[in-house]
């Protein structure tokens, strides 16, 4: 049963629950993000008593990470079972049990990563006008082309502001996983493949196919190999699958307007194309 909330819950608030189920975040993340929201916070205590409340409310609840230098160790956020329902209504069938539950540590750079890639995207989506869609969070979708079976680190649409719309997915590469393998086991070859057949046997004549965005975040040298790789097991080498940077480049610049991804060819491009003004 879900307990009765005794709290008044504003729009802001289901912006901050909404925000929380897309992937754990910590306050200054939070606090950036909110310029999406339809009433941003310019107060970081400000947030930091509302995240408060919402935590005391059952709500939401905080971990801390194991991360941070000179032993600052930010805090995480993550939804209650009563938040998820809360957002979702109380019929809401809940995720697995480790949504809830606090992230392993050694998964913190992956998920802080994550989070610092979304926020990004979402506030210069904002600034250009466009919205991002149909966010799915880690491992919430699952892409089948037999033998391969994936499932990305996040799925979304970018909503241009002349309604095309442009579905993404993300694999984030923290330098842990082989590139190359000859085995049938998990590998950044082996991801490349199954995109590439899933494409085929899905979208191969679709033209707003999916992007893959394969984002490094230990070595820009690991991504030249993902290019030499995807060049290697594409099956039509001129189709473009995947594109790929290393996640500082697209924190530093406004990606849809800078040209920070390329794909296995060396060509560049922003996360959308441009909008081309009226002749």
């Amino acid at each position: 049963m879900t307990k009765k909330i005794n709290l008044k819950i504003g729009q802001r608030d289901l912006e901050i629950l909404t925000a929380l189920d897309r992937c754990s975040m910590t306050v200054k993340q939070l606090l950036c993000l909110s310029e999406t929201f339809p009433a941003q916070f310019t107060n970081e205590d400000n947030l930091r008593r509302r995240l408060r409340t919402l935590a005391n409310a059952g709500i939401t609840q905080k971990f801390p990470y194991a991360i941070g230098s000179e032993g600052r160790t930010p805090s995480y956020y993550k939804l209650t079972r009563d938040g998820y329902r809360l957002l979702y209504g109380e019929t809401a069938s809940l995720p697995k049990r480790r949504y809830f539950q606090p992230i392993s540590p050694g998964h913190h750079h992956h998920t802080n990563c994550l989070a610092e890639l979304i926020v990004h995207l979402c506030i210069w989506a904002k600034r250009n006008g466009c919205q991002v869609h149909h966010f799915a969070r880690e491992n919430s979708v699952k892409l089948v082309a037999e033998p391969f079976t994936l499932y990305p680190d996040c799925a979304f649409v970018v909503r241009r502001s002349d309604g095309r719309t442009f579905p993404f997915v993300v694999e984030f590469d923290n330098g842990t996983e082989r590139v190359r393998s000859k085995q049938d086991c998990e590998s950044i070859e082996r991801k490349i493949r199954g995109y590439d057949a899933h494409q085929a046997k899905y979208q191969a004549h679709d033209p707003d196919r999916y992007l893959v965005l394969f984002i490094t975040t230990r070595s820009e040298r690991r991504l030249q190999y993902i290019f030499d790789v995807a060049a290697d097991v594409l099956a039509q080498p001129k189709r473009r699958v995947l594109v790929g940077c290393e996640l500082n480049n697209f924190l530093a610049v406004d990606p849809f307007n800078s040209p920070v991804f390329a794909d296995h060819r060396g060509l560049r491009r922003t996360i959308v194309p441009p909008l081309q003004p009226k002749k």
